[in-house]
């Protein structure tokens, strides 16, 4: 009887057939010199570590011989997959030879009671271990998982979400580098810190590197500063990393930073080739970051380019809902409701919103309520019924399309900005009462039937793109409550 764990993986109790039974006591015996050979075996001094870290470890034992396999117990997924892909069949060689029995491969096996005291063994050192000093802002042990435990998640962020826990659950999976973009305060960081400190606490034995590409500019300088040892120490620390994570590497693309460029491609080919993993964040697609060069597009882009989204409305809520879990205070519903509808481009605003409500009525001594949330974020609300409709519209438009009002209202078809022009027309039309007429009128445009065929084309685009059709949804919404 099995059942099935994390996809392909299976957690069942190991059993074996007769000549198996035989020879488990034999296998056992001699599992000290199989080790020794097959270690003995290896050139690479990093394999042989591995070796030892995996096949040595007291949480794996033979567990006999079933149809020609040598039958391993492993109390994990992880360990599994790395027995069987990096040794199965140089292990099997060997014990062939010190059995005198054929065997064909390896088959590791995941029981449930090895399972079962596996995670009792880390719920045991996460409650037990003391958080240590923090140096330098970073989170004690624990705070890793803690941080993706945070993270809401919902339909504009899944994908991303999804892919950094492949990457923690697996670490051999292949896609290889996780490209993650979006713009400010969707996520990126908190994904990535979360899965740089979690991927540490569950393999502590592994190497992680964490900077912003910023960080990784000033380390690569100073160590060109320091001669050539001052490099090759800077590269040993870099590049044999078991996980590189990169946050913001569209700063990459600014000035003339051929050098730096070169040592990061450099980097990236080498962790590539020793199978490490990459995860790489920016506020653009790879394609889309203006003077990045066509090698880092292609490396980029041949391995997995996820998009954090603007957050649609119910997780926009969920975050508010979140927030307001943390401060232990009492919100109705209404007023999350309120901060959620009006406050839509980022999870960042949405927290920051939570705090100056809960702040506003500390300091006042005011119960929350939608009048006191109406209050404290005066600044937000009342700047949008202060100001004309088109000009909300115009400014939200051309954000949400990196432009400015002038391209908008411009006589450019270029590039972005007609689709842009059509949904600020949308919009404009949709939000009131004005004629097709007057909206030509506001955009410049003589002929009512060009409004009309804008409208029909942002009517197509809502229809085959849930990001257009969100930023759509969420700016009628904010102008209707005005």
């Amino acid at each position: 009887m099995s059942e099935r764990l994390r996809g392909s993986d299976r957690v069942t109790e190991a059993g074996t057939d007769g000549v198996g039974m035989q020879l488990a006591n034999e296998v056992e015996g001699q599992w000290t010199t199989i080790l020794e050979r097959l270690t003995a075996s290896i050139d690479e001094p990093e394999q042989v570590r591995k070796a030892k870290i995996w096949l040595g470890s007291p949480k794996v034992r033979p567990a006999g011989v079933d149809q020609g396999m040598l039958v391993l117990e492993c109390p994990t997924a992880l360990f599994q997959n790395q027995i069987r892909d990096k040794f199965g069949d140089r292990l099997a060689a060997i014990a062939s030879d010190c059995l005198g029995h054929p065997l064909t491969g390896v088959v590791c096996k995941v029981t449930r009671t090895a399972l079962r005291h596996h995670r009792q063994r880390l719920d045991e050192q996460a409650k037990n271990e003391a958080p240590a000093p923090s140096r330098g802002g970073r989170p004690a042990f624990g705070q890793g998982f803690k941080m993706l435990e945070d993270f809401v998640v919902g339909s504009c962020n899944r994908l991303a979400f999804d892919s950094v826990n492949r990457i923690l659950e697996g670490p051999d999976n292949a896609v290889n580098p996780l490209f993650i973009h979006g713009s400010s305060g969707l996520g990126k960081t908190h994904l990535e810190q979360g899965l740089a400190l979690a991927f540490k606490e569950r393999l502590q034995r592994c190497k992680v590197m964490y900077m912003t590409c910023e960080q990784f500019r000033n380390a690569y300088l100073s160590a060109c500063e320091g001669g050539t040892s001052g490099l090759q120490a800077f590269r040993v620390r870099l590049r044999h990393a078991d996980l590189l994570l990169i946050d913001d590497i569209h700063f990459l693309s600014r000035g003339q930073l051929e050098r730096t460029k070169e040592e990061l491609f450099s980097t990236f080919n080498e962790l590539q080739e020793r199978g490490k993993k990459i995860v790489i964040t920016s506020d653009a697609h790879p394609s889309d970051i203006k003077y990045l060069e066509e090698r880092f597009v292609q490396r980029f882009t041949g391995g997995l380019v996820v998009a954090l989204d603007r957050p649609d409305p119910a997780t926009r809520r969920e975050v508010v809902a979140a927030k307001v879990r943390g401060h232990d205070a009492d919100v109705p519903d209404e007023v999350i409701d309120f901060v959620a509808d009006h406050i839509t481009d980022n999870m960042r605003e949405l927290e920051g919103a939570v705090n100056k409500i809960v702040a506003y009525a500390g300091s006042f001594q005011r119960r929350i309520d939608l009048q006191l949330a109406r209050q404290a974020l005066s600044d937000i609300i009342q700047r949008d019924a202060s100001e004309p409709r088109l000009k909300i519209i115009l400014r939200a438009v051309a954000d949400y399309f990196d432009l400015s009002v002038d391209d908008l209202l411009g006589k450019s078809r270029s590039g972005p900005r007609s689709t842009a022009r059509h949904i600020a027309m949308y919009v404009l039309k949709s939000s009131g009462s004005d004629t097709y007429a007057s909206v030509g009128h506001a955009f410049g445009i003589k002929s009512h039937s060009s409004v009309a065929y804008a409208c029909e084309q942002v009517a197509r685009y809502r229809a085959t793109d849930a990001e257009i059709d969100r930023f759509v949804d969420d700016l009628l919404m904010r102008l209707r409550r005005r």
